[in-house]
């Protein structure tokens, strides 16, 4: 993931100067969709424990996740010039928006699980494909 991540940093830099709305727009988005994630991660976490659902190594793979989500939300975040603040308010503002689309109660847990799972399960694996969903979203 970091590997992948730095290549596309990396690549974004070698562009034109013509390219820097393009890559200002993709980071922003990706940003945003990583901070999802990690929020969707989080909430996951705390959801599959409370219901005694999950053993340990579920448990850990979506704590791995969120890490990851986080980390890029930060990495990305600083190619962008964002402060520390700023992406920390971001995260937060998504954590408590996905708590609202669940009624702040765990029972409703499947709203969050059927609207992000899979989204944020490809986005980890497949960072890539987001990228050029982005990039093609530009254009």
């Amino acid at each position: 993931m970091k590997k992948l991540l730095s290549i596309i940093f990396l690549s974004f830099f070698s562009m034109s100067a013509n390219a820097d709305d393009q890559q200002t727009f993709v980071f922003n988005n990706l940003q945003g969709d990583f901070t999802t994630c990690y929020s969707y991660y989080l909430l996951s976490e705390e959801g599959f424990k409370k219901s005694g659902s999950a053993n340990d190594e579920t448990i850990a793979g979506l704590n791995k996740s969120a890490d990851l989500s986080l980390e890029s939300v930060f990495m990305i975040g600083q190619q962008l010039g964002m402060n520390t603040d700023t992406m920390r308010n971001r995260v937060k503002t998504s954590f408590e928006s996905m708590k609202k689309e669940m009624g702040e109660d765990y029972k409703n847990f499947s709203v969050v699980l059927d609207k992000y799972g899979i989204f944020c399960k490809d986005l980890i694996e497949k960072t890539d494909d987001r990228v050029l969903f982005w990039e093609d979203k530009f254009k």
